[in-house]
């Protein structure tokens, strides 16, 4: 006999979500704040989502932070939130467990709610606040600020970067953790960067090994140390 609980469908009751929000893997955060370095971080399972402003609007599970899951919606059963598809069956329906504005829980695991996230943000503005964002000084004094928008003053004629939070370059074997800069010109440059702490070291990045038919590089690693950024506290 079916579980009563996973039979039918539920209400389309269209109602705002004041849960609505980026939410980030919290195991993905912690091992932010821990190693400073994407590529050593690790969000299993659902990497992040966005919850819409109200239920019955479609969203989707990101794993791996590019892969996306069918369509779903929230709904609101009872006292509690779930999200389903969006026919509205029962069945495989995940509840919400909210625990605080900034920490729920779907399925196995718990989620973090980002200030400003922005789905339209290439890092859907994940590395941008709890990484990049803030305000620095280079070795001679200069200051650069990693602003909102993924806007940067104050760095050569760059004025938007972007920290690559996926496997984009996932084609090259590598150690490095990747971060685009626009210039003015509207070029894009590609560079590699370490934090340490407060320190943010920018280098260009060398190939150590190509593919012999298509000299495509297959292995990279950190070259050459371009910039060094203080971060201030």
């Amino acid at each position: 006999m079916a579980d009563p609980d996973s039979v039918g469908t539920y209400e389309a009751l269209d109602t705002a979500l004041s849960f609505a929000g980026i939410w980030v893997n919290e195991g993905y955060v912690n091992d932010l704040h821990i190693t400073q370095s994407p590529r050593l971080s690790r969000a299993d399972s659902i990497s992040c989502i966005e919850i819409p402003a109200r239920t019955l609007m479609v969203t989707r599970y990101i794993g791996g932070f590019h892969e996306e899951a069918g369509d779903m919606v929230a709904v609101k059963s009872g006292d509690q939130y779930v999200f389903t598809t969006p026919d509205l069956s029962k069945k495989n329906a995940d509840t919400i467990r909210i625990f605080s504005p900034t920490r729920i829980k779907i399925r196995d695991t718990y989620l973090y709610k980002l200030v400003k996230g922005d789905r339209n943000k290439a890092d859907w503005g994940i590395l941008e606040e709890l990484l990049f964002s803030g305000t620095y000084h280079l070795e001679n004094g200069k200051r650069v600020v990693f602003g909102n928008n993924d806007t940067i003053t104050g760095l050569d004629d760059f004025i938007h970067y972007i920290p690559i939070i996926d496997d984009w370059y996932s084609d090259i074997n590598n150690d490095v953790d990747y971060i685009e800069f626009e210039t003015s010109a509207n070029t894009k440059e590609k560079y590699g960067y370490k934090f340490f702490m407060d320190t943010l070291t920018i280098y260009k990045t060398k190939c150590l090994q190509e593919n012999n038919r298509t000299k495509a590089c297959t292995f990279e690693t950190y070259g050459e140390k371009v910039f060094t950024l203080i971060k201030e506290k």
